[in-house]
């Protein structure tokens, strides 16, 4: 039953992107990434009217409804479903099928700390009370405000049914997906010597740059319910969406739903949603189609909206609700803000990098700033910062300026060999502006200890390489379709074009496939079959198992406003966060360590 819900999901997904297919003219590989985009904006714009249940509702009315009116012929017209079957649209519906069913076989569970602790917990509290996860209780003396849109994404496939764990997973596999098959973008199945290696980058690349060592235990790349992964991939997926969109043709305000799931996933990689928003900017507006004077009123505005998708997320979600929550949790003797405002943070730290002096608390943080500056270049350099695949940072860098290198020699013509020049060298320059943004994070943001051990470096670090990476396969993918060279001769009624259609030359190919070949054999040597979401055991999942049906025989003892109380010794917090989300909607209270009168 569980896997029907979520096959009718994935139906009403399939309908809304035939919609957008044949009567948007968008492409069919690109569809489900702005679908997806398109559903959590409306879901976030729902939950924050507290209207969750009616507007997803709506929202699977319309999907549905749309997706029928576009696939019925209508009298004298021909339908064209063969546009729906292109090498991207065949990636993105397999893979989507293919988790489906496997995770409803093997059910994993939510097992790691910030699972139970925050991105499991507001999928499973999303779909229990059927609003917003920042709206619930949950004994915590802190407001919950971190971004709805992956917990929403889930819900979206939570809708039918009940909650579980697994369809988290085959949620953000799905938006993975989908991101994969935007970079395959206009491939058609002639150029399937270059589709199938593609593909097989793109499956490889989130294990590729985060598993840093021979894996000892079960990776959880795609099994995972935490933002890094999603964020960065958010990330590539919007600039090679665009990349291809403008090679297909289609509207492009296609592009602008994803730039708004990019910005609503993390808090800390909303900065990922600008740098997507800035290189589509730039190459709309700097790269016209036509003689730079034309149309530009029209990419001005263009850019300006590109901007302004992810910064309406921000206001409205950053500022303004969570302002509320966070004064509402004030005033009912909570902790309120709990760390420094963004806009100060980055003001004096640019001060502090400018050599202008700064007070207060500030002026106390500056030397774990620099030294959190200090240990980042320490790992991006040496051997100790090994995070990926390949080594420490700089390896990741060298890999990507490599793609983006034969990209630029692939393309065919001089201005799309500039266009994939200035987004490789411009994010590059984001590349040091994120790493600013996570060196004021451990400064100021951060408590000391986090900074001194740089804290989940590897998993902030790792979504702009995942990204990075994502979208320099977009510009190679771009640079190797087929391109015509039109040249012709005087202008005038007896002018002659001729228009040469341009194949990739073969060696390009080959790198395509060289570069498929040496990740598959480097992840075999780090990643064994058993310990990864193709072959994980059983066994796994043992503990959490026996902890959740504990959980689930004491509920059956208890009234809906009961309250369990919670008493843990010497934990870190983990057991407490198992406990909540084991529990929920029974609520769990904390209660410290245990004290004796004498």
């Amino acid at each position: 039953m569980e896997l029907l819900c979520i096959f009718a999901a994935l139906a009403v997904l399939f309908l809304f992107c035939a919609f957008l297919t044949l009567k948007c003219n968008l492409h069919a590989a690109l569809a489900p990434l702005t679908a997806l985009g398109i559903a959590v904006a409306w879901l976030t714009a729902a939950g924050m009217a507290n209207l969750l249940l009616p507007g997803t509702v709506l929202l699977w009315a319309v999907f549905a409804g749309s997706g029928v009116w576009a696939l019925v012929p209508h009298k004298g017209q021909r339908p064209a479903y063969r546009r729906l079957v292109t090498p991207g649209a065949v990636l993105f519906w397999g893979m989507a099928l293919a988790f489906a069913v496997y995770f409803f076989i093997r059910q994993p569970l939510a097992t790691k700390y910030d699972e139970l602790s925050l991105w499991a917990t507001a999928v499973k509290v999303t779909k229990a009370d059927n609003r917003l996860y920042a709206l619930a209780t949950l004994g915590t003396p802190w407001p919950q405000t971190q971004n709805p849109g992956l917990p929403l994404l889930s819900y979206f496939f939570q809708f039918l049914g009940h909650y579980a764990d697994w369809k988290i997973y085959v949620a953000y596999d799905v938006l993975a997906a989908a991101v994969f098959a935007a970079v395959l973008g206009g491939l058609n199945f002639r150029q399937y010597r270059i589709a199938v290696p593609l593909a097989a980058i793109c499956w490889f690349a989130p294990w590729f740059l985060t598993a840093d060592n021979h894996t000892l235990s079960l990776n959880f790349a795609y099994m995972s319910a935490y933002g890094d992964v999603p964020a960065g991939l958010a990330l590539g997926g919007a600039v090679a969406l665009w990349l291809a969109l403008r090679k297909t043709g289609g509207p492009k305000w296609a592009v602008l739903p994803v730039l708004a799931l990019a910005a609503n996933i993390k808090a800390n990689t909303f900065v990922l949603s600008l740098v997507a928003a800035g290189l589509m900017a730039v190459d709309a507006w700097l790269f016209a189609e036509h003689p730079f004077k034309k149309g530009l009123a029209r990419r001005t505005g263009f850019a300006i909206a590109c901007f302004a998708t992810p910064m309406l997320i921000y206001y409205f979600w950053n500022i303004r609700y969570v302002g509320i929550l966070v004064a509402k949790s004030a005033s009912e003797g909570g902790t309120g803000e709990t760390s420094a405002p963004l806009s100060a943070v980055v003001i004096n730290g640019i001060k502090i990098l400018l050599g202008q002096p700064v007070e207060g608390f500030y002026a106390e943080r500056e030397a774990q700033f620099r030294t959190a500056m200090a240990d980042m270049g320490h790992q991006f350099w040496t051997s100790d910062g090994k995070l990926s695949m390949i080594g420490q940072g700089r390896n990741v860098v060298a890999l990507i300026a490599i793609v983006f290198a034969v990209a630029i020699l692939a393309a065919a013509s001089r201005r799309l060999k500039a266009r994939i020049a200035v987004i490789g060298a411009l994010s590059g320059v984001c590349f040091l502006g994120y790493n600013l943004m996570l060196a004021l994070s451990y400064g100021f943001i951060f408590k000391t200890f986090q900074a001194e051990q740089l804290t989940d470096y590897n998993r902030y670090i790792y979504s702009y390489y995942i990204g990075w990476f994502i979208l320099a396969l977009g510009c190679l993918s771009a640079a190797l379709l087929p391109q015509i060279t039109v040249k012709g001769g005087a202008d005038g009624p007896t002018a002659v074009f001729t228009a040469v259609r341009r194949q990739p030359h073969a060696v390009f190919e080959l790198f395509v496939l060289a570069l498929a070949c040496g990740m598959l054999f480097r992840q075999n040597q780090l990643i064994l079959p058993q310990l990864s979401v193709l072959g994980f055991a059983d066994s796994e999942f043992t503990d959490r198992r026996a902890e959740r049906a504990e959980a689930e025989l004491v509920c059956s003892y208890l009234a809906p406003d009961d309250r369990v109380f919670y008493v843990g010794q010497g934990d870190n917090g983990e057991g407490w966060f198992s406990a909540v989300f084991d529990f929920y909607p029974i609520l769990v209270d904390y209660s410290g360590t245990v004290t004796t009168d004498p």
